[in-house]
């Protein structure tokens, strides 16, 4: 006689797959997010170094000074206020897994993603007041 585990067959969905994202939770969410925010700034880091070699595809310091008038152009100006948003999520998430691991805050998790995302609004508040003026809208 067979002592195994028995397996059920998989019988499908129980909801609709809306209702699934409807169901997940704050961990959940951030833990998409944190995902997607890595992801993007792997990508910047990547042209950003493009963008920092472009010496060897420029003929001299007039087509660098024209390279450097564009990027502090109202539309990269707020590129970049949209990556410090992007890097300031992360990071912040990133502490906080860190704390999990650590052992602090488990059982607050919704209470710990919701005071450092103020923390965070706070700081973009503050980046927002330094690089707006730059960008001479």
């Amino acid at each position: 006689m067979d002592q195994g585990i028995k397996v059920r067959p998989a019988t499908g969905l129980k909801r609709h797959p809306a209702q699934t994202l409807a169901t997940y939770r704050t961990g959940t969410w951030a833990w998409m997010l944190h995902r997607v925010t890595g992801l993007l700034v792997l990508g910047y880091l990547y042209f950003h170094l493009i963008v920092l070699s472009s010496d060897v595809w420029m003929s001299g310091p007039a087509d660098f000074n024209r390279v450097v008038g564009e990027l502090t152009s109202p539309p990269f100006i707020l590129a970049d206020l949209a990556l410090f948003v992007v890097v300031l999520y992360h990071a912040l998430n990133g502490i906080r897994i860190m704390l999990f691991d650590l052992g602090y805050g488990i059982h607050r998790q919704r209470e710990w993603f919701w005071g450092l995302m103020a923390v965070g609004a706070l700081l973009m508040v503050a980046a927002s007041a330094a690089l707006l003026p730059l960008a001479h809208l």
